[in-house]
């Protein structure tokens, strides 16, 4: 993906941003964001990257295993559901059956397209989420990966990198927090679109999960009985999956990728995604100022077409 230099970047962001220029194929995310669903109801969730993708990923893949234990077998969650996006350049082909597909017939992706980019004639699971959160969570997932800590601040990643994207020029672009978040929302009424908050899986997990198993159901097979329900539920806790952190650290694309980035080949291998499993971090982390950015940047993209000039409005209203 173009790696969107300014003329304001600091050293350490431009290096950041040049690395990141190589992380996908023109070919490869072309491939993905071109991709035509093989079957019915094929369900792709799409999200702002941290925004609960790898949440959604473990909870979809466990409804549609069968057996009360779920599915682990995988090396990494990508390698069950693959990212959309990555999969050619991870030597994963879109055509391929995917891991306890017979079973169910049900074919799930992941991806950061926004609407307009992303796959036509799916089923799409939106999960959205404070946008402060998301900004100190996108940056603690690129420390040690794609910088070393401390060689970026916090201020200047959100500033120069996060709150720099706006609308995507091409497909080869990925749109801004806010820009995916609005093209989204405007299909939040659709039949094929389920739209989630990333705090009310934190509050109440089974709930949640009960409408994305309804979800994604559909005439030749069903996981809303509540023993799918359950074991979903507890396959998907911050507890199990930081017992499992393994299995959700990116090591796909991190083994596929990283050199072709310029990174050390072992650049983040050993950090996972699962954290803190927090809601609201961002603001008792995140300074005055940078919130402050971060709020006038919403009122600028999201206020007039929603009606709300703070996430907490929104969701309110939902």
């Amino acid at each position: 993906m173009p790696f969107e230099l300014t003329q304001s970047d600091s050293l350490c962001v431009a290096k950041m941003k040049r690395a990141l220029s190589n992380f996908e194929t023109e070919e490869g995310r072309l491939s993905g964001l071109n991709y035509t669903p093989q079957l019915q109801d094929e369900v792709i969730i799409t999200t702002s990257p941290k925004a609960g993708t790898t949440w959604l990923q473990q909870i979809c893949h466990q409804l549609r295993s069968s057996g009360p234990e779920g599915d682990m077998s995988f090396d990494e969650i990508s390698t069950a559901v693959p990212w959309l996006e990555l999969a050619f350049d991870q030597g994963q082909g879109l055509a391929a059956p995917q891991l306890n597909q017979s079973s169910t017939n049900l074919r799930v992706w992941k991806s950061h397209a926004w609407e307009p980019d992303c796959p036509k004639g799916a089923k799409y699971i939106v999960v959205v989420r404070d946008p402060c959160d998301v900004a100190l969570s996108f940056y603690k997932f690129f420390e040690n990966w794609f910088f070393e800590k401390d060689e970026i601040s916090v201020d200047a990643f959100v500033q120069e990198f996060w709150l720099m994207r706006g609308i995507p020029e091409s497909k080869m672009q990925n749109a801004s927090y806010f820009h995916h978040f609005l093209s989204w929302y405007r299909r939040k009424d659709d039949d094929d679109v389920l739209f989630l908050f990333f705090e009310d899986l934190k509050v109440d997990l089974k709930k949640e999960v009960a409408k994305i198993a309804a979800f994604i159901s559909n005439e030749t097979w069903s996981c809303t009985d509540e023993a799918s329900i359950e074991k979903a539920t507890r396959m998907a806790s911050f507890e199990f999956m930081s017992l499992n952190s393994v299995k959700f650290n990116e090591s796909l694309s991190k083994k596929a990728r990283n050199v072709a980035c310029g990174l050390r080949e072992d650049a983040g291998m050993n950090d996972s995604k699962i954290k803190s499993g927090e809601a609201g971090g961002g603001k008792k982390r995140l300074g005055d100022d940078l919130k402050t950015m971060i709020g006038e940047k919403w009122v600028e993209v999201m206020q007039e077409e929603t009606g709300h000039a703070t996430y907490e409005s929104l969701k309110a209203a939902f």
